[in-house]
Parts: structure tokens; C-alpha cells; sequence
């Protein structure tokens, strides 16, 4: 705005130095000049101030002319040209801000062409494969480990996942987290990454990492997919897996033979001295123990390959806790617990084999029933959530709780909170590793959670899908679930 209205008062000044160059030429023409020579004066006058106007213009208009040159050139990305006037001239001003302009903006284009070929090198060097989608789900950069994973990816730009690497979970992915509503109920989870397997050819397991890559300024969103080979990991967790499935396979014959003789010593000999019978009890309840253990590992074994009941069984939730009632109830006397049940009137079907969801019941119970302190109360829940299709089920203990650090890890093989090392006779060590791969075996969910009111101890719940009514119950009315409360 300076610099115009210096333009604008320079180009005032020339009019106006023009003007009064021809009034005091004009001056000069002698009154007894004829009416001739008078007119050929003021043409001569008229001639020179025009000469000098037009010296004027052409000055101002040759600058202008390169401060449009360097302008255009700018805007077409030659950002080292720059504006040389004299200072003091007419666009002095606007050529300062001109090259300040252009200093930025090749300050600003060497930063990212810099950042780009970072990046580009970090990616080149990755041994993990990445790709980045854009929000239309195809593919805007990949590396060259890509190409490496999948010979089909040689030339991955512009293709979908799919048409990259033909796995039809990778595509329902990539499309569910790019579907997701920015402004929705779903943005915080499309947020957070999502990771599933994927199989490339015999003997390669892969897990995907995929984020939601967020618009700016209203823009759409994108993705980044990231590949972790865990094929060697696979492999040497199934060797383990194999090897300890193999160890105690050989190990329950043995076992029975010792409880065995165990068994029969006790009963065949009522005679026996109190230290030798106290001697066989230890022997025998310790084999009980190894014996569980034995059964503990073999069923995670099988689970963990996949083995047992087809994950679309049907069962019923409150007949499933009714049978796990029944087993630890005993356990549960002997400590004079309360067993609180509150299940629907109408019964829960859920997507899930009966004898792992009693199993699920049982191991979470009897975990409880360890954990509480004598004359306490258990509660035990499952409710429908007819809006996410799942049931919720829940074991409530008013024990000393799980620390919120550790509270990931209980689930994991053999895993103890240290403080509750020395409190838990009879344990394998096994019972909630068998609850997380039944329940995500079944497309479920487990967790733990400090409980609330007078059920302050640990928490645990885990959701299983609703299982589809048969055929001829489809048609049918069902009946409003009603609370039941009953204790044992």
C-alpha cells in the first residue's frame, strides 16, 4: 500500500513538473513576438514538455515491466530471480517485498525437497514394507520393500490394496478405517492403529499395522499400512508350542501312575502313621496339581493351533455359568463365598461352544474364588447389548485388585502379580491365557478393571457376539429380558 501510493504521488509530480515547465517556457516568449512566432514557441514548449513526460512514463513503465517478469518467473517456480532497481525508484518498496517473497519461498521449497528426500531415504532403507494411501484407498507412496514382499507390487501407484497384495481382510480394513466419520462416533478408534495377519505365500505371516492418517483444513484423510514379518516368530512360538504339548503329553502317564499308587497306598493301608499319611496327601495332591497343569497346557496347546469346536457353535450363557457354578461351588463353600448370579429371564444365546464357555466361566470363577477374602461375595452378570450385537459378561471379586500396569499381563502364560505370588495355592498359571484365546477365538473381547462400590476388588469382563436365532425361532416374538437376581 506504501509503495503504490508512492507510485501515485511520484507520477503527480511528474504531471505536475510537466505543467510548470510549459507555463515558465511560455513566460519566456517576448508579448512583441508576432502572433507566428508566439505560435511556434508554445509548440516547441509543448514539444519539449512531452519529451520529457514520455522520458517519465517509459522509466515507469520499463520497471514495472521487470517487476512483472520477476513476478511471472516466481510464480512459475524459478525462485532465485530476483528484482534489481535503483534505490529510490518507483517500485522500490514493492521490489523489497518482492525479493523478501521470493527468499521465503525458496527457504520454505529447500526445507521440503530436504524432508522429502529424508523421508524417501528412511523409507528406502526400512526392511518393513509401507504404504501410504490416499483418502480414495490408492496407493500415493510405497517402498521399495514392497516390491520385495509381493512381485505384483513392482508398480503399486494408483492400484488399491487389494490389487497389490490379493488379501480380501487387508482390503475390508484399509476400506473400514477410511469409511470412518472424522466427526463421528468413530474417529477416536479410527485413530488408533489397527493390526491384523495377513499369509503371503507358504510359511510367510505377516501383521499389518494400519493408521488413519488425519485431513488438514477440511481435507480428506488418508491411511499408512505398515508390514511386520513375524514368520520367524510364528515358527519358533510353534516349535515352543509343540515341544511343550509334546513334554507334557509324556508327562500324564507318569502322573497317573503316581496317583495311582498314591490313591491305592491311602486306601489300602488305614493303619498308616499320621506323618506317612500326611507324606502320601502332599504326594497326591501335588500329582492333582501337575495333573491339571498337564490338561491346562494341552488345551492351550490346541487352541492356540486353532483345534476344538467351530468358533459359529451356539450356546446358551446362563446354562454355560449354571455348570461352572456347579464345579466351584464347593471351592467356594470351603471359604464360605456368596455366589451372586444376575442374568435375563429369557436367556442369553451367544456365538460359542458350550464347553469352552462354561470353561471361560469356570477359570474366571475359580480365579475369584482364590482372590476373595473368606465370607466375601462373587458376583457374577451377563446382559445383552443389542446395539453392538455382543453379550457382556462379568465376574466381580471384592479381592485386593489387579495394579493398573500389570493389568494387560495377567492374561499372558504363567504371568502372577507379585504381590499375590505366595497367595495362590493350586494355581497353573494357565487359566486366564485359556479365558483370552477362547473368547477372541469366538470374536471376543477380555479385559480387567478395578471394580466399583463394595465389589472394589478385580473385575473382569468379556463380550461374545450374539448367535443368530435358528430358523424357526427367526420368525418367532421374543419375549423383553427381565433381571434375575439369585444367590447361591
Amino acid at each position: 500500500m506504501a509503495g503504490s501510493a508512492a507510485l501515485g504521488l511520484r507520477a503527480a509530480a511528474v504531471c505536475v513538473g510537466v505543467a510548470a515547465l510549459a507555463l515558465g517556457l511560455s513566460s519566456l516568449v517576448p508579448t512583441t513576438a508576432t502572433p507566428g512566432q508566439r505560435l511556434a514557441a508554445n509548440a516547441g514548449i509543448l514539444a519539449l514538455a512531452g519529451a520529457v513526460f514520455w522520458f517519465f512514463t517509459r522509466r515507469l513503465s520499463r520497471s514495472l515491466a521487470e517487476v512483472v517478469d520477476v513476478a511471472r518467473a516466481i510464480g512459475d517456480g524459478d525462485y532465485r530471480r530476483r528484482l534489481h532497481l535503483l534505490p529510490g525508484g518507483e517500485f522500490s518498496v514493492l521490489a523489497g517485498a518482492v525479493n523478501q517473497m521470493a527468499r521465503g519461498i525458496e527457504a520454505n521449497i529447500a526445507t521440503i525437497v530436504a524432508q522429502k528426500t529424508q523421508l524417501q531415504a528412511i523409507l528406502d532403507g526400512m526392511r518393513e514394507a509401507v504404504m501410504v494411501l490416499d483418502a480414495a484407498g490408492r496407493v500415493r507412496v510405497a517402498n521399495p520393500a514392497l516390491a520385495r514382499l509381493a512381485p505384483i507390487a513392482a508398480n503399486p501407484l494408483g492400484r488399491r490394496p487389494i490389487e497389490v497384495i490379493p488379501s480380501p481382510e487387508l482390503q475390508l480394513a484399509c476400506d473400514r478405517l477410511l469409511a470412518a466419520d472424522p466427526a463421528g462416533p468413530e474417529a477416536e478408534s479410527a485413530a488408533e492403529a489397527v493390526t491384523l495377519e495377513a499369509r503371503f505365500g507358504p510359511g510367510r505371516v505377516y501383521e499389518v499395522s494400519l493408521v488413519r492418517l488425519p485431513g488438514r483444513d477440511g481435507a480428506e484423510a488418508g491411511a499408512v499400512l505398515v508390514f511386520h514379518d513375524v514368520s520367524e516368530t510364528r515358527k519358533l512360538s510353534r516349535v515352543r508350542r509343540d515341544f511343550a504339548a509334546n513334554v507334557t503329553h509324556e508327562l500324564r502317564t507318569p502322573l497317573t501312575s503316581i496317583k495311582g499308587y498314591a490313591e491305592t497306598l491311602l486306601g489300602a493301608a488305614p493303619e498308616l502313621a499320621a506323618e506317612k499319611r500326611r507324606f502320601l496327601e502332599v504326594i497326591l495332591k501335588n500329582a492333582n496339581h501337575m495333573s491339571k497343569m498337564v490338561d491346562d497346557i494341552l488345551n492351550l496347546a490346541r487352541l492356540e493351533d486353532g483345534q476344538g469346536p467351530a468358533p459359529d457353535a451356539r450356546a446358551e450363557a446362563g446354562a454355560a455359568l449354571a455348570d461352572a457354578v456347579r464345579e466351584c461351588e464347593p471351592l467356594a463353600q470351603a471359604r464360605a463365598l456368596e455366589l451372586v448370579r444376575a442374568l435375563p429371564e429369557a436367556g442369553l444365546a451367544v456365538a460359542c461352544d458350550q464347553g469352552q464357555l462354561a470353561q471361560v466361566w469356570r477359570n474366571l470363577l475359580e480365579n475369584a474364588i482364590r482372590f476373595s477374602p473368606e465370607s466375601g461375595r462373587i458376583e457374577l452378570a451377563a446382559a445383552p447389548d443389542p446395539d453392538r450385537g455382543l453379550v457382556r459378561c462379568s465376574v466381580l471379586d471384592q479381592g485386593p485388585g489387579i495394579p493398573p500396569e500389570e493389568r494387560e499381563r495377567v492374561f499372558e502364560r504363567f504371568y502372577r502379580v507379585e504381590r499375590h505370588r505366595s497367595k495362590t495355592p493350586g494355581s497353573t498359571g494357565l487359566g486366564l491365557a485359556i479365558v483370552r484365546h477362547i473368547v477372541e477365538r469366538h470374536g471376543g473381547r477380555v479385559w480387567v478393571e478395578r471394580g466399583r462400590g463394595e465389589m472394589a476388588g478385580a473385575a473382569f469382563h468379556f463380550t461374545l457376539p450374539m448367535a443368530q436365532p435358528p430358523k424357526a425361532e427367526a420368525s418367532a416374538e421374543t419375549a423383553a429380558p427381565g433381571p434375575r437376581t439369585q444367590a447361591s
